[in-house]
């Protein structure tokens, strides 16, 4: 069955085709536009305004197939890896409801509940010895994946998958067999952080602060306009030797809380069972391609960090990114772990 990925940002819509070709993908179809309402909103109107951009951007891609894959915002969604002994998977269902009802902070009949099992029969997917069985639990609103499904019936789709966005962009920018590695997505109105070991999501944060947050400090500290703020953010990063170093002392009380709840994650995670090390930090999302973050991040936590790159096992990578200027890789690393799912 053909499909293609649509990521639905806040602030555009990304939509990737894929077709496999041995361990490798060939673009079908690629495109971006901005998302003309916000699904925040409840009202129909908004909704057919998300519905109407998505068929500007099919028609322009010229993607022919009607079933796509789309991921829900990971700050609207609820995850957490669930420990138990060692049970049957009718009993694992049953206690799954029972932790959902402690961890879960809206009434399990106004939600939609999955699971993923991270270690089984006493074989652990994430390099850790455990006798314990482990689950990664996800938790939706009903009304959320309601409207999801209602924009794409507008739109004249037919939804085959809805999944978070960290399962995403782990399936596009980590490899397989790659060391641990820490996802940190700099959106504009969260900041989504995955650790990733053997293929499997271990641990998911999400946080308030991202790119609206670095431009309201430019604006607040440099008496800057929003668009302005957004220019100099884009153009002078963290980087100290521009503007005397403004930029950098009014964006850095930002970026120091996310990292600081990084290292928290980190340290967490290091109290599990025999923890493999974390090794590498890639940055995605719009925020990521700020002059000079990577370097900033690496010097605060020790680790060595990278910018993900959702095209590394695209097949005439090189072409489709001289379209797109590097700044613009990191946005398409949602859609192009949507388009991958079950290739």
């Amino acid at each position: 069955m053909d499909f293609f990925g649509l990521d639905i940002g806040s602030h555009n819509l990304k939509l990737v085709q894929l077709k496999k070709q041995k361990d490798k993908f060939k673009v079908v179809a690629l495109g971006l536009a901005p998302t003309p309402k916000s699904l925040e909103s409840e009202a129909e109107s908004d909704l057919v305004g998300v519905a109407e951009g998505i068929k500007r951007l099919i028609t322009a891609t010229k993607v022919s197939c009607q079933y796509v894959v789309s991921a829900l915002p990971e700050d609207k969604v609820f995850t957490r890896v669930v420990e138990f002994p060692q049970m049957k998977e009718k009993e694992l269902e049953s206690a799954l409801k029972w932790e959902a009802e402690q961890y879960v902070p809206i009434p399990l009949s106004e939600a939609v509940i999955d699971y993923q099992i991270i270690t089984e029969t006493g074989k652990s997917k994430t390099g850790q010895t455990s006798d314990k069985l482990e689950a990664f639990l996800v938790a939706a609103p009903k009304s959320l994946v309601n409207k999801y499904v209602r924009v794409m019936n507008l739109a004249g789709l037919k939804l085959v998958s809805l999944e978070t966005e960290m399962v995403s962009l782990s399936r596009s920018l980590v490899m397989p067999s790659s060391v641990p590695t820490m996802i940190i997505d700099l959106g504009a109105r969260a900041t989504d952080i995955a650790l990733v070991v053997n293929e499997q999501i271990v641990l998911t944060r999400s946080l308030s602060n991202a790119g609206e947050t670095i431009t309201r400090a430019l604006v607040n500290a440099l008496g800057l306009k929003a668009n302005q703020a957004e220019e100099y953010k884009k153009a002078y990063g963290v980087d100290e030797s521009k503007l005397e170093g403004k930029i950098r002392q009014a964006v850095g009380p930002v970026l120091d809380v996310v990292i600081s709840e990084i290292e928290k994650t980190i340290t967490f995670y290091k109290t599990r069972s025999k923890p493999l090390p974390v090794e590498r930090v890639m940055l995605t999302g719009g925020t990521a391609h700020l002059p000079q973050i990577v370097h900033l991040f690496a010097e605060r936590l020790g680790i060595e960090v990278e910018v993900g790159n959702p095209f590394q096992r695209i097949l005439e990578a090189q072409e489709v990114l001289t379209k797109l200027g590097k700044n613009n890789t990191p946005m398409y690393s949602i859609a192009f772990g949507l388009a991958m799912k079950n290739l």
